[in-house]
């Protein structure tokens, strides 16, 4: 295959997705095979050199060729291997994907990641790795891209503050000598066979002469072209008027009553609030009529979605309106942010070109048609719930039922932790009660409010593994009030030093010398403290937020604070003794195996969940990735169903409901992830999706509890260790 180096014209049409391009060709490089073997287990491979953490590997003949054979443990949090080259690394910068064959040889369905290089950038880790899930018995070919995008620049073009900019690897390709294979947090044993690890997809090699700008004046993706894609202002106004005629045509589910609660249903008792009842073996929301209610939701509606940094930027835009004109209201600034380019810098210029464009479709009362088109829609497509960080105009309507989102802002942390959003709070430093407090003191008009789902406190926090809080505190400064605290129980629980010495293997000199160690001791020695300490921690927070919540808002669910990566059965039993359903981020394929440790029953919300593709002009998939839109679409009837099989879930919310823009948020996330497309167009594909659900998901769950055709998820094991996983905190999901 060749390599064809392209330059931009003024006039050219460059899909987004680059499966189709109409490109003028300028010259042609040197071939280079189609693929280069990295890893095959024939010819004598030898398993010498393999790195392997909980699991072992050995060598089989499967199907005619010799495979890899990992089999893992359950004591770490991400058992697998590490596949080495013997010396040297590979230069793999012509090639846009790494591929791997691989097959579940083992009884149960296992969450897998495969991760090429190992960059020590965190953000670079994370992009080097994907995630799929793989059911027993079942072989894929997995891909794991390497480059942004199916080509690349011929010379350096540094674009910022974006998850994916065009044209780019994602690390030093010229460095990469390793992969990796593990298990995300398994609860059980698992047998994976692999082979044929290898390099494939030459690039193709653009120039990037006259790539910028590459924004059009709506925000979009400028070197492309496909089905929706706006293309002027009358574009816009034109689908106000087609929508407004089918949205009034179908104004929702005829079994929704006004709570979007199943008006046909079974009647319960009504209470004027939103609680929980488990009815025929199912956990449901009941709304306040009385009426069964599954939440049938998206979250993040709001008309910030679009808003993009511009400070070192500006050449990325074709179109930036000047500050005294009408569209000046729509620059902002900002505060550092949490990952990115952006984290570098204190104070960054912002535009905002979802509210722009939403100006320029509905005139100056934009923001009121933006409310009364999002309520409609939400019921036309048979949701019912408004998910996390909704627009406070549309929660205050009295129309869509929504969740409430805090953030529990300035508090100190326990210096040692680890996580992608930021450090674990000190709960034992009192300023975390006040600041607590001072979060919900604006919730006023939420406490006797009968739209109100509930409240969700905070989002993804890092609880780690086992143990892993209390390991932190103990590496913590001597100033840490977590550590003070930790250091009085043991002092209680031991009354002497030497006698904590004999139970750990330590050598501390006094109470003091303890305060003033910032190495961990023996995990497995101190395990008995270790795990008490945290599970004290846990508590502390948990019961903290609901005396506090309570407090303000006696009537309204607490439903958790969206756990995601890492839950060990002391944050589940804990949440469950605490909050009134658990909140759970969880970014897969489907939710069948969702469930709870033994002795729990509670009811479960998926608080994130998307799928994305690049074949709308998007630059990056997103979390949990698809093929195309149409594939976007049958993933999420696949993932509902699901959930609606899972007795313990009482609804799903889609993460988010407006596209990210291609130059990224803050923190650069410019995912595929909307219903609707920057220009507040929705996706068709997955709206008739969205309806085809909403419209029968009452009768199929209630139908299936009769039937005894609900999925019981299996009881995970019980961990009586840590398990330890070193690139936890480094990812976003």
């Amino acid at each position: 295959m060749k390599r064809v180096i392209f330059t931009w014209l003024a006039k050219a049409c460059f899909v987004a997705s680059l499966t189709t391009n109409a490109l003028a060709a300028q010259s042609f490089t040197t071939t280079v095979p189609d693929s280069v073997t990295l890893f095959n287990f024939d010819k004598g491979f030898d398993l010498s050199g393999l790195q392997t953490n909980d699991a072992s590997v050995s060598l089989v003949k499967k199907h005619g060729s010799q495979q890899l054979l990992l089999e893992t443990g359950i004591r770490s949090g991400a058992p697998g291997v590490t596949i080495k080259r013997p010396s040297g690394s590979w230069d793999l910068n012509n090639y846009y994907h790494v591929k791997m064959d691989i097959t579940n040889a083992g009884e149960h369905p296992a969450r897998i990641i495969f991760k090429v290089g190992d960059p020590e950038d965190g953000m670079e880790a994370w992009q080097m790795e994907i995630r799929f899930d793989l059911a027993p018995g079942e072989t894929k070919t997995v891909s794991d891209d390497i480059v942004t995008t199916p080509w690349r620049f011929t010379k350096p073009l540094n674009l910022l503050a974006m998850r994916a900019a065009p044209g780019q690897a994602k690390t030093d390709l010229s460095a990469i000598n390793q992969v990796k294979i593990t298990i995300n947090y398994p609860a059980n044993e698992h047998k994976l066979l692999i082979d044929n690890i290898r390099a494939t997809n030459p690039v193709r090699w653009v120039d990037p002469d006259g790539f910028l700008p590459f924004i059009d004046r709506f925000g979009q993706y400028k070197h492309a072209h496909w089905p929706g894609k706006t293309l002027s202002v009358d574009d816009l106004r034109q689908q106000a008027k087609d929508e407004q005629r089918q949205l009034a045509a179908e104004p929702g589910p005829p079994e929704f009553n006004q709570y979007g609660g199943w008006k046909n249903g079974p009647q319960l008792k009504a209470t004027g609030y939103f609680r929980t009842e488990k009815h025929n073996g199912a956990w449901w929301f009941v709304d306040p009529n009385g009426r069964l209610f599954w939440s049938h939701g998206v979250g993040v509606v709001h008309t910030g979605t679009a808003t993009t940094g511009i400070t070192d930027r500006e050449s990325y835009f074709e179109w930036l309106p000047e500050k005294d004109s009408p569209f000046g209201k729509f620059y902002s600034t900002a505060r550092r942010a949490s990952h990115g380019y952006y984290k570098t810098l204190e104070k960054r210029e912002t535009y905002n070109f979802t509210a722009s464009n939403l100006y320029q479709k509905y005139g100056a009362d934009w923001r009121e048609a933006f409310g009364r088109v999002t309520h409609a829609r939400i019921r036309s497509w048979g949701m019912n719930t408004l998910g996390v960080a909704s627009d406070r105009r549309l929660t205050t309507d009295g129309i869509t039922p929504y969740t409430e989102t805090v953030w529990v802002r300035g508090t100190k942390k326990i210096e040692a932790s680890k996580g992608y959003w930021g450090k674990f709070h000190d709960v034992f430093d009192p300023n975390f009660k006040r600041q607590l407090k001072k979060a919900l003191s604006n919730r006023e008009h939420t406490i006797n409010d009968p739209w109100l789902l509930g409240f969700f406190i905070e989002n993804e926090l890092s609880w780690g593994a086992e143990g892993s809080l209390a390991i932190a505190t103990l590496e913590s400064p001597a100033d840490q009030p977590a550590k003070i605290e930790f250091v009085r129980d043991l002092k209680n629980k031991y009354q002497n030093i030497s006698d904590l010495n004999q139970n750990w293997g330590t050598h501390y000199t006094s109470w003091d010398a303890i305060l003033n160690a910032t190495k961990a001791p023996d995990k497995n020695k101190a395990w008995t403290d270790l795990s008490a300490f945290y599970k004290k921690i846990v508590t502390t927070y948990f019961a903290t937020v609901r005396e506090a919540l309570k407090a303000v808002a006696p009537n309204a669910l607490y439903l958790g604070c969206r756990l995601a990566w890492a839950n060990s059965d002391t944050v589940i039993h804990t949440a469950a003794q605490y909050t009134d359903v658990i909140s759970m981020n969880k970014y897969q394929y489907h939710v069948a195996n969702v469930g709870l440790p033994e002795g729990v029953d509670k009811p479960i919300l998926i608080g994130e969940f998307h799928f994305g593709a690049l074949d709308r002009g998007a630059l990056h998939l997103g979390v949990v990735s698809a093929e195309s839109q149409s594939h976007r679409a049958e993933l999420y009837t696949e993932y509902l169903d699901s959930a609606l099989l899972n007795p313990y879930i009482v609804g799903t919310h889609w993460f988010q409901y407006a596209e990210q823009p291609p130059t990224g948020r803050g923190d650069g996330e410019n995912y595929n992830v909307g219903i609707v497309d920057l220009a507040d167009k929705p996706f068709p594909e997955l709206v008739k999706s969205i309806k085809e659900v909403g419209y029968r998901f009452y009768q199929f769950r209630s139908a299936a509890a009769e039937n005894d055709q609900l999925v019981q998820p299996k009881k995970p094991k019980k961990m009586e260790y840590i398990q330890v996983d070193e690139d936890m905190h480094t990812r976003s999901n």
